[in-house]
């Protein structure tokens, strides 16, 4: 038998969630055309030889703007989600509560200590009196990615791939009990660092990148040039906008997120809205 639930509310919830989005991704661009979160330089670094140091110096990117968006999105995914537990307790015929939410977990464990199994929800739990859904609520949790659905932390501008839906939670909870998403401006390994000279390029090398922090000074690459009499830099990299959050209860270390990850998010929201359509 059809469940013939009615996510009408997720859908709106998921549509607005990919326009506040777009909105995101415009507002950044604008952003980062006006607020130049970076400097450059290119310097010598001695008279006796033809070493060069491609330094760049990060400013503060206060821009309260883009936070408070990235948090509609988020806001708007998770409710999304715990709306479907809410069609779930109106099937099985059950009181809705405030504890009822669509649960997000990367610990099995606690999942059965505070939500159930697959076949029985723990009473005055999550998922408190559903009887639908259990099944397909636990296929999706985080849990099952091994080895680690949560690595909570990002270095150097290079993201380490977590779980959607954990994004989702530790983002969902953040702003609400703590502060909006700060964003963070980082230079993309992917573009490329333009620079002009007059003579061949005899080694090229690129350290590591910091974690980001406003108003520092680091050496994004260095280059021995075969004896050049003019060397000019192009400051014109790539940059890309991760928004970061700080260590926050259980989470010991600040976590980080890109637009394409919220883009996956959507897609991911809406497989899931589309799954509990056809049960």
């Amino acid at each position: 038998m059809s469940l013939g639930l009615d996510l009408s509310a997720s859908e709106a919830k998921l549509a607005r969630a990919r326009v506040h989005l777009d909105a995101l991704k415009r507002e950044i661009q604008l952003v980062l055309k006006q607020s130049h979160p970076y400097t450059s330089s290119i310097v010598k670094i001695d008279p006796d030889s033809e070493w060069y140091s491609v330094r760049f110096m990060s400013h503060d990117m206060t821009e309260p703007g883009l936070g408070v968006i990235f948090g509609d999105v988020v806001h708007n995914l998770r409710c999304a989600l715990d709306y479907i537990v809410t069609q779930l307790v109106e099937k099985s015929k059950t009181p809705l509560t405030g504890n009822h939410e669509f649960p997000i977990f990367t610990d099995q464990q606690r999942y059965t200590k505070q939500v159930g199994t697959a076949m029985a929800a723990e009473k005055g739990g999550k998922l408190g009196g559903v009887i639908y859904g259990l099944q397909e609520i636990w296929d999706l949790q985080p849990f099952h990615r091994k080895p680690n659905p949560a690595i909570e932390s990002f270095s150097g501008g290079d993201i380490a791939e977590a779980h959607v839906l954990f994004h989702i939670k530790r983002f969902s909870n953040a702003d609400k009990h703590r502060l909006f998403a700060k964003p963070l401006p980082l230079i993309d390994r992917g573009g490329q660092l333009m620079f002009y000279h007059d003579a061949a390029v005899l080694e090229y090398e690129t350290p590591k990148l910091p974690d980001w922090e406003a108003n520092i000074e680091f050496e994004i690459a260095r280059v021995r040039l075969a004896k050049p009499t003019n060397v000019r830099l192009d400051a014109n990299i790539a940059l890309r906008v991760c928004f970061g959050t700080s260590a926050f209860a259980q989470h010991t270390s600040g976590h980080g997120i890109d637009t394409g990850v919220l883009d996956e998010a959507c897609k991911h929201v809406a497989m899931i809205t589309d799954l509990f359509k056809a049960l």
